[in-house]
């Protein structure tokens, strides 16, 4: 027979159950705290670490990139063009120019021509390189709501608007690029226009495999680039609010994860040459003929060179190559462009066929000998060409539009001021490495230069995107001039 349990034990079963549930809610209450707190203290260290990250990476971007600028009061439509350019980054580099040039040429900023015609600005234009890396607070309005200031001469405005209609100047090309966010090997950039349409581009670059394509690739759906910004913490935001994950491609989710960590910047080995081609910008190339001379003129001129981070053309006698084997190496080796002045420095036009290409091919075998295995570029002795002699050489003539005269006068000053006065964007300048004099005048050659706006490129840069044409002499780029090179006139053909 079961034995039914007394009314008092019942009791203090209960009590003790119902002791023990309390007990347990109580644990089970202080779990789920414990838990909770140092879920959100691990959320606010990671804010924090983004926020130090995402500013690191502004950091690292600001010192690497390069500030150029494209202004005009006097042409029509008016030029106000700020961008910066990434050294190692060609793909990036190629994507702003590109859309650059379109979005002139759409607004005829070139003049009915086939081409630009690069506007000699002051460097006093350029914005500091922070302009272009500006930090954006978390509780802000996106970037493409943000005011514009008119900038002072030589610094950056606020983060342009991309939608500013009533601030448009329809006979002005308003525009800038500016960086949202960046990190691991991707950097997303924005390219503003303000007038004369408002308009925006958002790119994305994969450092390491130097390619650049449209952000949107970084969504599922169709987005409007002028709402995309970035947090002080490098998250990206949709009209100032956090981009959802499910809204973001695979590539996209890849991105947006790597924006948290360091940034990974190329590292060039060489920087002496402009993030822009000469066709956007206003070049000019530095040519030296007669090399090489004596070691100890030609390394100053080296020296001055490399203060001045350019790169020269020196075209060099075969026969003073064949006797100073070692200054021709050490002017290669430092990277400059190096060609052919003919072997014994004969006037062409005066010379037969047969020992015009003899000349150049003797040369061209003597460079060779040194390394320099590339389609050799002319500099006809004198300049003297005729049609016969020009196209007996075979390969393309480089003249020259600005005669310093330092062969002549051996006057430093006198070879600056000539520098100073008629080089232009696109010019070709003509002096000589032998002499002592004009490399006294390099450094001051060098600044006159900069000062002026003008980028030192090679020859071969100053003309990249012009083809070569058998029997063409080439003196310059752009329209200055008519013996200058563009897209409707390549080159010169002698009579």
């Amino acid at each position: 027979m079961v034995s039914l349990p007394d009314r008092r034990d019942s009791i203090v079963y209960s009590v003790f159950a119902l002791a023990s549930a309390l007990t347990l809610l109580i644990l089970l209450s202080g779990s789920i705290v414990s838990a909770h707190r140092p879920e959100a203290s691990a959320t606010d260290a990671t804010i924090s670490a983004d926020r130090t990250t995402a500013e690191a990476n502004r950091d690292r971007v600001s010192a690497a990139i390069r500030s150029y600028a494209v202004v005009s009061e006097k042409r029509s439509p008016r030029l106000n063009i700020h961008v910066f350019g990434l050294p190692g980054a060609s793909s990036l580099n190629s994507a702003i120019e590109s859309r650059l040039l379109d979005r002139i040429e759409h607004a005829h900023g070139f003049d009915g021509r086939a081409a630009f015609e690069p506007v000699q600005t002051a460097p006093v234009h350029r914005w500091p390189t922070t302009g272009f890396t500006p930090p954006v607070p978390a509780s802000s309005a996106p970037a493409s709501e943000a005011g514009r200031e008119v900038p002072e001469v030589g610094r950056a405005p606020a983060t342009p608007s991309a939608r500013g209609d009533e601030n448009s100047d329809h006979n002005s090309i308003d525009l800038s690029n500016s960086v949202l966010s960046g990190g691991g090997h991707y950097l997303i950039t924005a390219l503003r226009q303000r007038s004369p349409q408002p308009q925006t581009t958002v790119l994305l670059t994969d450092l390491e495999a130097d390619t650049t394509v449209d952000a949107q690739k970084l969504f599922s759906a169709r987005i409007d680039p002028a709402d995309l910004s970035a947090t002080d913490t490098g998250t990206l935001t949709l009209a100032g609010e956090p981009v959802d994950r499910d809204d973001l491609s695979a590539l996209g989710r890849h991105v947006a994860a790597a924006l948290h960590t360091p940034l990974e910047l190329p590292q060039p080995s060489d920087q002496r040459s402009p993030d822009f081609s000469c066709a956007l910008l206003p070049c000019t190339a530095l040519t030296y003929d007669d090399g090489p001379g004596d070691a100890e003129t030609e390394q100053a001129l080296l020296d001055a060179a490399d203060a001045a981070n350019i790169r020269l053309t020196y075209f060099l006698l075969g026969r003073n190559i064949d006797e100073s084997p070692d200054v021709a190496a050490r002017i290669i080796a430092a990277g400059h462009e190096v060609d052919n002045h003919t072997y014994r420095h004969l006037s062409l036009d005066r010379t037969e066929s047969a020992t015009i290409r003899h000349e150049v091919n003797r040369t061209q075998k003597s460079l060779r000998a040194l390394g320099q295995n590339q389609h050799a570029l002319v500099r006809p002795p004198y300049g003297a060409l005729d049609r016969r002699s020009a196209h007996a050489l075979a390969q393309p003539a480089i003249v020259w539009d600005v005669d310093t005269g330092d062969w002549q006068d051996k006057d430093p000053k006198k070879t600056v001021s000539r520098v100073k006065s008629k080089t232009r964007p696109g010019s070709v300048v003509l002096m000589h490495s032998i002499h002592a004099s004009t490399v006294e005048a390099a450094p001051a050659v060098f600044s006159a230069v900069a000062d002026k706006g003008l980028y030192a490129v090679t020859v071969r840069e100053l003309f990249a995107g012009i083809d070569w044409e058998p029997g063409g002499s080439y003196f310059c780029r752009g329209y200055a001039d008519e013996l200058c090179s563009n897209p409707e006139h390549p080159s010169v053909h002698k009579d």
